[in-house]
């Protein structure tokens, strides 16, 4: 069966399931309250239009709208869009605005470029088969210096199993769950590198303690645990008036410059080499791997392994640390550090999330 049809068959069959818990009477109020903050809070300056993907039952459309935001919010479940069509036929009579809802999928939505100043999803990263070409696509029907609104967290560090949800387990086991990138990501930072992979400019994240405090206290859906969400923020580059002095623009640029080039470039030659990279990568990853253990990661000998970190130790940038009769290795220039993070280098349990 097609991955998105296994996917989709089972938020359809989940719908109203979904959308009940998300109504629940005794922290409605108190969740509306909580979300509307966060959206006034991520969306700045003067946006009209926002396109909601992934939109479920429509709980972010309907706040997008309520706070006067003109929004279009589509979803590949039909299951989910006959909940939010149900929902918008009850705020009509009460002469609520609504947003408009249509059958789409968030990786390949069906607009003009430049059609919207933001894009807003919530707990739809993680499920997306292919999330760098939908970045892709959602960039280019934002306008230019629009908005990435994204809300999502890292769900299942542990697998996809820790969700004891009745029949969730079916459909997104297995080689479901394997084919989505994102699902069982150990760290949100997983999520920033590929919007910023994308493009994507001004990447920020925070976490949601809000949110966080009101789960502790009111309890989250059966099956789930109490997670930290993150709110991620980005915008699409401005487009840049063909008047603009760029001469000077450049030049200012090259004069704040780091006045250390030479420890620059060096850092760029050490992982100008694609076997040095995979090493590093692996030291960012598992600090205190031995060299067989380094060697088996990056499919080279023990002995090239142990010629690269000794050129890597006496470049200042690994060292070594004697444990029994092995050595272990660390990497210990920060230079080094913040490039891996643009190459998505992952954290892990060994090497927990920081600034």
């Amino acid at each position: 069966m097609n991955i998105q049809t296994n996917i989709t068959r089972y938020w359809d069959g989940r719908a109203r399931i979904y959308d009940a818990h998300q109504q629940r009477d005794d922290r409605l109020d108190a969740d509306q309250a909580v979300w509307t903050r966060v959206l006034v809070q991520a969306l700045q300056g003067d946006l009209t239009d926002v396109l909601d993907l992934g939109t479920g039952s429509g709980y972010l459309a309907f706040l997008l709208a309520d706070l006067g935001y003109t929004v279009t919010a589509t979803d590949l479940s039909e299951g989910m869009l006959d909940v939010a069509e149900d929902h918008a036929q009850q705020r009509a009579v009460k002469n609520q605005p609504n947003p408009r809802f249509a059958l789409g999928d968030a990786i390949t939505p069906a607009f003009e470029t430049d059609s919207f100043d933001a894009i807003t999803n919530r707990y739809v990263m993680w499920t997306l088969r292919d999330p760098l070409t939908a970045l892709f696509n959602w960039k280019r029907v934002l306008r230019p210096g629009g908005q990435l609104i994204i809300i999502d967290a890292p769900w299942f560090p542990n697998g996809i199993e820790a969700n004891t949800t009745e029949g969730f387990a079916e459909y997104y086991g297995g080689t479901v769950s394997q084919s989505l990138p994102l699902a069982q990501a150990r760290s949100i930072e997983d999520t920033l590198a590929i919007i910023r992979q994308a493009g994507f400019q001004h990447v920020t994240s925070a976490p949601l303690t809000e949110v966080f405090t009101l789960d502790q206290a009111a309890g989250v859906a059966p099956g789930h645990h109490v997670q930290m969400q993150h709110i991620i923020t980005a915008t699409k580059a401005p487009t840049v008036d063909a008047g603009t002095d760029h001469a000077s623009i450049a030049a200012a640029a090259v004069a704040r410059m780091d006045p250390r080039l030479d420890l620059w470039s060096d850092a760029f030659a050490v992982c100008a080499d694609p076997t040095r990279l995979k090493l590093l990568i692996a030291l960012h990853a598992a600090p205190e791997a031995t060299v067989s253990e380094l060697a088996a990661a990056v499919e080279s000998t023990p002995n090239a392994v142990t010629q690269a970190l000794r050129k890597l130790h006496e470049a200042g940038i690994s060292e070594p640390r004697t444990h029994g009769r092995h050595r272990r290795w660390r990497l210990i220039d920060p230079r080094i550090h913040d490039l891996l993070h643009h190459l998505a280098a992952p954290h892990s349990d060994l090497h927990p999330d920081h600034p």
